[in-house]
């Protein structure tokens, strides 16, 4: 619980809003999603919207109004190719040992992963600056509560720390 609270405190002292964002991809991102707020019907069918978490999601999944996509868990042995999103809790990716290759292999240019939980344990963290320092993806944004990744092959690399 203190390594949370700290990593807490560290994401606020070096989180951006709107103004710290120099990339219209993401400040298009920041401006009308992340802080719009607009109540917004459930994108999905039975999707309770009654956590910021989760209102969060739902207003991701109505700005990039996503077709297809997957949430990688247990239940989830075979994946489509190519999808709109990629959901994913760090803590399943350490704990089947899945590559970070595995995950891109499913992904195009403008496939938004999602990674839940980065900050809950060193292990995650770890692994979420795996993800944020590894040449595939170009975009990636730390929320505290969820990492997003994106290939965007024609931006230049840059990470970015925003308060939601």
């Amino acid at each position: 619980m203190l390594y949370r609270i700290r990593t807490y405190l560290q994401f606020l002292w070096n989180s951006k809003n709107e103004h710290g964002v120099h990339s219209p991809f993401v400040f298009l991102l920041v401006t009308h999603c992340f802080y719009d707020k607009t109540k917004l019907n459930p994108y999905l069918p039975n999707l309770e919207t009654n956590t910021k978490k989760v209102r969060f999601i739902n207003r991701l999944f109505h700005y990039f109004q996503f077709q297809d996509g997957i949430y990688i868990s247990e239940n989830k042995k075979s994946h489509p190719s190519k999808v709109d999103f990629i959901f994913i809790d760090i803590a399943y990716l350490i704990k089947n040992n899945i590559e970070l290759d595995e995950i891109i292999a499913l992904a195009n240019n403008e496939t938004c992963i999602i990674f839940e939980n980065p900050h809950y344990s060193k292990e995650n963290e770890t692994k979420w600056k795996s993800v944020f320092t590894n040449p595939n993806f170009k975009v990636t944004i730390d929320t505290y509560w969820y990492g997003l990744a994106f290939i965007r092959k024609q931006q230049v690399k840059e990470h970015f720390i925003i308060r939601v």
